[in-house]
């Protein structure tokens, strides 16, 4: 399929850095193990987090680390990591939520899931879901949040906490990795180097294997929900399962916010953090936390 949105000229040296660098496509395990050892080189450091944005931040259990602003915070934010559900730690895009800590009132738990092969999606989100239900505990208002493959883990775990009486008070979807449905986004652009469609198949294969649970962009029932943001590039796969997602959570009666970024790939705000368009998302993140806080979504 040659027709195509292009990418924006600002965000280009981005994902021709990330096609240098990054495998494009993971087919086996041994495509896994380099994606790990690449997202492993790239990835970043609490201490590094912490100084970009002027916070403070601790350890209070494994695989849960803590960020805050010397504010009080309004809102507590759950924060799961991408990685299209193969790699990653609990750093890597953690930057989108922590830079609006302080302005929007935030305290950031960001935490470790189990990731595929080794472990399939019910037991990524039984593992989001205790950490929820710890965030809640001295009741100050909870929202989940993800990014890529956080994203589908959230929106996943987000269903449980649903049925399982656990309220959250908000959803945030960052270019979330919801299914892996043959969309016209998803052959578009199958050969992206920030996440082509042979590698989504083959990390949703893994996910899923002995899973009781089903990809998230599959669900038929997604009444009950927060309030949700959603964002995705014009020029990513991911596309088409996330306005498909969006529409779906309105059919049910959510409140839904999208946003789709002209000339986005995936993940470009955090690949090129300068351009105009990738301070827009950002604001648009802030902006969206803030009403949500002052209950005017």
């Amino acid at each position: 399929m040659s027709s195509r949105p292009t990418v924006a000229p600002s965000l280009r040296p981005g994902l021709e850095e990330l096609a240098e660098t990054v495998p494009t496509d993971v087919a086996s395990m041994s495509d896994v193990a380099e994606y790990r050892r690449v997202a492993a080189e790239r990835g970043t450091t609490p201490d590094a987090v912490a100084l970009s944005h002027d916070l403070r931040w601790s350890d209070p259990a494994q695989g849960v680390t803590v960020f805050r602003s010397s504010a009080v915070p309004a809102i507590r934010v759950v924060f799961l990591h991408g990685g299209g559900l193969i790699a990653g730690n609990r750093f890597d895009g953690v930057d989108v939520l922590a830079r609006h800590c302080a302005s929007a009132q935030l305290e950031v738990w960001t935490c470790e899931y189990p990731l595929a092969p080794e472990a399939n999606l019910d037991e990524m989100v039984d593992n989001v879901l205790r950490v929820v239900a710890e965030a809640k505990r001295d009741g100050l208002p909870v929202v989940l949040a993800g990014q890529s493959a956080g994203g589908g883990v959230a929106a996943a775990a987000a269903l449980e906490c649903r049925d399982h009486g656990l309220d959250l008070a908000g959803l945030m979807l960052v270019c979330p990795m919801l299914d892996d449905a043959d969309t016209v986004s998803a052959r578009q652009f199958e050969g992206d180097p920030s996440w082509s469609l042979l590698s989504n198949t083959t990390a949703w294969a893994m996910a899923l294997v002995g899973a009781v649970g089903t990809a998230p962009g599959r669900r038929e029932d997604l009444t009950g929900l927060p309030p949700i943001y959603l964002d995705t590039g014009s020029a990513e796969v991911f596309r088409d399962s996330i306005t498909a997602f969006a529409t779906s959570l309105w059919s049910c009666g959510n409140s839904a916010e999208l946003h789709v970024w002209s000339g986005g790939f995936h993940g470009f705000d955090s690949v090129v953090e300068d351009a105009v368009v990738s301070k827009e998302s950002h604001r648009a993140r802030r902006e969206w936390l803030r009403r949500l806080r002052d209950g005017d979504v």
